[in-house]
């Protein structure tokens, strides 16, 4: 919803502090607008998401609402407000064709290429036809699957759907909110199950991994190079993993800026659970992403594929610290591939124990002492140009 007339007018005549000043007061921030709703954050941006509530002003780091706007929302559709209206809304279309997609993919091991190849063909011969026009039988026959096993595993994938939280937001490649950098890449799923704040997709990130088994110097330099990240703007991106990923979360949280966990689960689950309170707060507070159906078992595979995931959202990879098979050097092989940064520190690189670091410089990776180091090199990225403008004050501190 635009401003009314009335702002316009006001806005392009000279205006006093005063003035300014009053009608700001009817113009609320996400979090003040999702208080005065009486809802959460979550939900209002699902709202937003769905076309129900429209900001005054949107942008990448911030969204702005009318009051006017939210109280003509309340008196359209007064029971929107309802816990029962906050549901993953299972009859919506959207939602309808993603049960058939993840039906399909169950019988391509869960294969994103094979299943859009698979669409691709189907809709290539049946020519006008949508997911949502062809009947399972016809899609059973295509499949060449018995019709009873292939309506089974829909039934099935359906009424894992019901589980999710009501705050899911489910989002397709192609989507206005769907991080341009992913859709940028070859690894690309054709959806992502999210909770929290979506715009942090489209945010400016840098994703900080490393060791499940870290050692204390490698948790205090995580927490230093994120706080220096945090003060920047800078969304820190994760795995949600034991060690070096729990302490990204947790510094960035602390700190007040934003994360992005990356799941190797579905998003109703917690892995490891240990980890469960911090995936709660990381949906609260900032932003919990998964590719994986609700219907199907974690594999061990579902891990370095979400590394493709997590790699794409983000502008650059730091591997703060890792042993030779860690799943950290996974996303750095699809950070190269993508064409991403890929930072190690040099007390990886100058450890005697350990080859990887060595190897990952050969492809393209770069080395650094300092945070002043890490900064400019990260600077490299048009991405993060205008965030890492002032980092001198940093120039004698040591990641050594």
């Amino acid at each position: 919803m635009i401003i009314n007339s009335f702002f316009i007018m006001k806005l392009g005549n000279s205006m006093d502090r005063k003035e300014i000043e009053e009608i700001m007061k009817d113009v609320f921030t996400s979090h003040e607008a999702a208080e005065y709703l009486g809802i959460s954050t979550q939900r209002l941006n699902k709202m937003v998401h769905d076309g129900l509530i429209t900001p005054i002003k949107s942008s990448k780091s911030v969204l702005l609402f009318y009051k006017n706007d939210l109280d003509k929302r309340t008196r359209l559709d007064s029971s929107f407000l309802k816990d029962e209206q906050t549901t993953f809304d299972i009859e919506s279309n959207s939602v309808k064709e993603a049960v058939i997609y993840f039906s399909v993919q169950h019988f391509f091991k869960g294969s994103d290429k094979a299943t859009t190849d698979f669409f691709k063909r189907v809709f290539h011969l049946e020519k006008g036809n949508e997911k949502d026009k062809i009947s399972l039988e016809e899609l059973s026959k295509w499949l060449n699957v018995d019709f009873v096993t292939f309506k089974n595993v829909y039934n099935g994938v359906l009424k894992s759907f019901k589980t999710l939280p009501k705050d899911t937001i489910l989002i397709k490649k192609g989507d206005l909110k769907y991080s341009n950098l992913l859709n940028n890449t070859n690894e690309a799923p054709q959806y992502l199950f999210a909770r929290g704040d979506i715009e942090l997709l489209n945010e400016r990130s840098v994703s900080v991994v490393g060791s499940r088994n870290a050692s204390a110097k490698g948790l205090y330099d995580t927490e230093r190079f994120v706080n220096s990240l945090v003060k920047r703007n800078i969304v820190i991106v994760a795995g949600l993993a034991k060690g070096i990923d729990y302490q990204a979360h947790k510094s960035a949280l602390d700190a007040g800026g934003k994360t992005i966990a990356v799941i190797g689960t579905p998003i109703n689950q917690y892995y490891p659970k240990e980890n469960r309170e911090l995936q709660e707060e990381i949906a609260e507070k900032g932003l919990l992403i998964s590719q994986f159906s609700p219907y199907e078992k974690t594999e061990r595979w579902h891990f370095p594929v979400r590394n493709a995931t997590m790699s794409g959202i983000s502008t650059a990879t730091v591997i703060m610290e890792a042993g030779e098979t860690s799943g950290a050097l996974i996303q750095a092989d699809y950070a190269i591939k993508q064409d991403k940064i890929v930072l190690i520190p040099s007390s990886a690189v100058n450890n005697q124990n350990i080859k990887w670091p060595k190897k990952y410089i050969e492809k393209g990776a770069m080395e650094f002492s300092t945070l002043k180091e890490a900064l400019s090199m990260l600077q490299q990225s048009k991405e993060l140009n205008q965030l890492l403008q002032n980092s001198e004050e940093l120039d004698s501190v040591q990641m050594d």
